[in-house]
């Protein structure tokens, strides 16, 4: 590819592939959605199936961001939780830190069955009154400091400091729904009984120190939550208490990131502590950017559109995070809605705007397969269009259409400096 002198945007749809589901007729959300505006940039560019990470590895939208921005995650990847808690301003270059991602869960004392998501309906307003008590109430001895972001319905992130205690992120979670390999965690897929025990995963004074310091938070937290007025009131409504929170994804190192390929000055648009932290370790600009609950969609994609054409940098980059709560959800009618709304009030707004020197990427950071309910290893559906990029054959955006194209990269780490012709590092 020659070197591009107008923008180049990338789109990254978060969940969006997925498999053929029977609700849908055996097709996939993007095969059964109304696409018209994604199917004319399949026909005017060229379009291929990417592998985020490798077959195994389940992809986070942090690290499928990573690879998008052409990072492979196999190398620089450190951990969901230092880059949330870096993300999160949780992150003392002078100290010892350790971050977790965590979530608000329910365990039933009778039955012992655990909700890892407490069912997904926490509003905003009873996530933050519960995280303001556990930040109010959580005590450590000496020097140590908790910290605690709650978001995104039933997430948190949690980072443990410390200037005279040297801390780990070689311990084990304890939220049954992830196992560790490496810094990756990687879904279980099977049905969670109830929560683990955090253990140390080598013998090292810090490590041990660590799994020890999880599991009196485990305990903490769970006498606050418990205790909740917010949890009383759920209750007595039929509904399940947040009185738990699963640990998983620790780590205490930042990446060592290289500069972004060359001549690219990026600017992210995200919505999570983790692509904010992303940006800050590549010296780029970041834009937080989600709809509020009770916001038109048609508005705000509208607006997104143009803030997008108007950034002055020439990598934008964006996370959309439609598609992945009704893959979460088990629903994928709602996906396909989802879909439709991006295709129509965002990728159609976005290419009348594209000058002619312009690329634009729409791809996924990874797969949320409704009938999954959890991200997989599948590969995702990308299409290019722009100067200088060859037209393939396929002549619409779903997975088994890329499968055919003739885009000539198979890795999302590869995909920018295929557009460039130059390495990112």
């Amino acid at each position: 590819m020659p070197e591009r002198s107008g923008k180049v945007y990338v789109i990254a749809l978060c969940g969006g592939a997925d498999r053929p589901i029977a609700r849908l007729g055996d097709r996939t959300p993007f095969q059964a959605a109304a696409t018209p505006n994604l199917d004319h940039l399949a026909r005017q560019g060229c379009t291929g199936l990417l592998t985020v990470i490798e077959p195994g590895i389940t992809p986070e939208s942090d690290s499928g961001a990573m690879a998008l921005l052409g990072f492979d995650p196999r190398k620089y990847y450190t951990g969901r939780g230092p880059l949330e808690g870096f993300g999160s301003d949780f992150w003392d270059p002078e100290g010892s830190c350790v971050a977790f991602r965590v979530n608000f869960a329910s365990q039933d004392p009778d039955s012992g069955r655990l909700d890892r998501r407490t069912s997904r309906d926490l509003t905003d307003d009873e996530l933050q009154a519960l995280a303001g008590e556990l930040r109010a109430g959580v005590e450590l001895p000496g020097d140590l400091r908790f910290g605690l972001k709650a978001y995104g319905r039933h997430r948190g992130i949690v980072a443990l400091t410390s200037r005279t205690l040297a801390l780990s992120g070689e311990v084990a979670n304890t939220d049954p729904g992830f196992v560790r390999r490496g810094p990756f965690g990687v879904p279980t897929g099977g049905p969670v009984s109830s929560a683990l025990a955090c253990t140390a995963l080598d013998d090292r004074e810090e490590s041990l120190r660590t799994a020890e310091l999880v599991n009196e938070l485990v305990a903490q937290t769970g006498r606050i939550l418990r205790a909740s007025e917010v949890n009383r009131c759920r209750i007595a409504d039929g509904k399940r208490p947040a009185n738990l929170l699963l640990f998983r994804d620790a780590g205490d190192t930042l990446p060592r990131l290289p500069g972004l390929a060359a001549g690219f000055r990026l600017r992210f648009f995200g919505q999570i502590p983790a692509e904010r932290a992303l940006s800050r370790l590549l010296g780029a600009e970041f834009t937080h950017t989600a709809p509020r609950p009770d916001e038109d969609l048609t508005l705000y994609y509208g607006q997104l559109a143009g803030e997008l054409a108007s950034a002055p940098e020439n990598l934008v980059f964006v996370h959309v995070k439609g598609p992945d709560e009704p893959g979460h959800d088990g629903l994928p009618h709602d996906k396909v809605e989802a879909i439709e709304a991006i295709d129509r009030d965002l990728i159609g707004p976005l290419a009348a705007r594209l000058g002619p020197a312009d690329t634009l990427v729409v791809t996924c950071d990874h797969s949320t397969p409704c009938e999954l309910g959890i991200h997989s290893d599948d590969r995702v559906p990308a299409v290019v269009t722009g100067a200088g990029v060859p037209r393939d054959e396929t002549e619409r955006f779903d997975e088994a259409t890329a499968a055919r194209g003739g885009l000539p990269v198979d890795r999302a780490d590869g995909l920018l400096t295929w557009l460039t012709g130059n390495p990112s590092d």
